[in-house]
């Protein structure tokens, strides 16, 4: 085993290297005692992409994909391989490297066992294939905004800067939206399928679903044929927000709205936020100015009654006064008609 040193403790201590070879060995031991034999034979399509390796020598270098899950493998470039067909393969499981924290897998195809009929189809002849799926009418998103903190999913992996890129934005509307994660390995196609079905049985019934992660090659796999079929059935409105700009997938097209990156989504949630408690405030403000007009009218109402009354008032003491005049008036004269009357016996 190479770097391999004792600490003081006695612990026998490796290198990186020295890990590697001995998941290599244990891979080998494996693959030995399952299978009886070192290489393994594989079904899927090959697919020519540039490998994250510089080409070595006599090595030619892309994907081997089955079913959403997709390994960098290599060749020995006099090797005739059908590049986008169904092929099985004979192979070897080697390690290519560390990353994000995981060893990665790199197979070596030794040759071609069996040439399948089916083949991976191109992106325009995906595009024809869902073109009226593509033109049916969109789900209106915007309505998410209406409801009092809707329920919004995030469908995404637990690594990456997906969900960060989305929820960061909204760091000043938590109050306002519920946002929950629901982690998936989003390259798998598959899995996410089944998460979505699962989310549209969620109760209470989410407002809205996002669909997002951060580009590279594996995005390509979300072009899947089911995955697609299952979105155009959707029960409520999806957002996806899928890879870089340079990226723009048949599933993008079909769902009710899309976005470049992740980031540009979160924008969009904390815009949308921000308009719905701008309404909501213009509302609570229009409701306490109308509620201050009726107090207006009413204290209006009130005075003119008070005035009413008060002039009435007055008028009752003009009236008595005229009244009690008219008496004094008219006894006077019964007093003078008498006195003339007793004067003239």
């Amino acid at each position: 085993m190479t770097e391999a040193c004792h600490s003081k403790t006695d612990h026998h201590v490796l290198g990186l290297k020295g890990v590697l070879a001995l998941y290599q060995r244990g891979m080998e031991a494996f693959l030995q005692r399952e299978n009886q034999m070192l290489p393994v034979t594989m079904r899927g399509i090959v697919v020519q992409k540039k490998f994250r390796e510089k080409p070595r020598g006599v090595w030619q270098y892309f994907t081997i994909e089955d079913r959403g899950v997709s390994l960098e493998a290599r060749a020995q470039s006099t090797m005739d391989l059908p590049w986008n067909q169904e092929v099985q393969l004979l192979v070897l499981l080697g390690i290519a490297g560390w990353m994000q924290n995981r060893l990665v897998p790199q197979l070596e195809v030794l040759s071609v066992r069996r040439r399948e009929g089916r083949r991976r189809i191109s992106h325009d002849e995906r595009r024809i294939k869902w073109e009226a799926a593509i033109r049916q009418p969109k789900r209106d998103v915007e309505s998410v905004f209406v409801a009092h903190k809707p329920l919004v999913l995030i469908v995404t992996s637990d690594v990456g800067e997906a969900w960060t890129d989305v929820s960061t934005p909204l760091a000043e509307y938590r109050e306002a939206i519920d946002l929950q994660r629901m982690s998936v390995r989003v390259s798998d196609p598959q899995a996410v399928g089944q998460v979505l079905q699962h989310a549209w049985q969620k109760q209470p019934t989410p407002e809205l679903l996002i669909l997002t992660r951060g580009g590279g090659d594996a995005v390509v796999n979300l072009d899947d044929d089911e995955l697609i079929q299952l979105v155009t059935q959707r029960p409520i409105p999806i957002v996806t927000a899928i890879g870089h700009t340079r990226d723009h997938l048949i599933l993008d097209q079909v769902a009710d709205k899309s976005f470049a990156t992740p980031r540009d989504c979160g924008l969009w949630l904390r815009d949308g936020l921000a308009r719905a408690r701008r309404r909501h405030q213009e509302a609570l403000d229009a409701k306490e100015r109308k509620a201050h007009q009726q107090l207006l009218v009413v204290i209006g109402e009130r005075n003119q009654l008070k005035e009413g009354q008060v002039q009435l008032r007055r008028d009752l003491q003009r009236a008595r006064r005229h009244t009690v005049a008219l008496a004094i008036v008219f006894g006077m004269a019964l007093l003078t008609f008498a006195y003339l009357f007793l004067g003239s016996i």
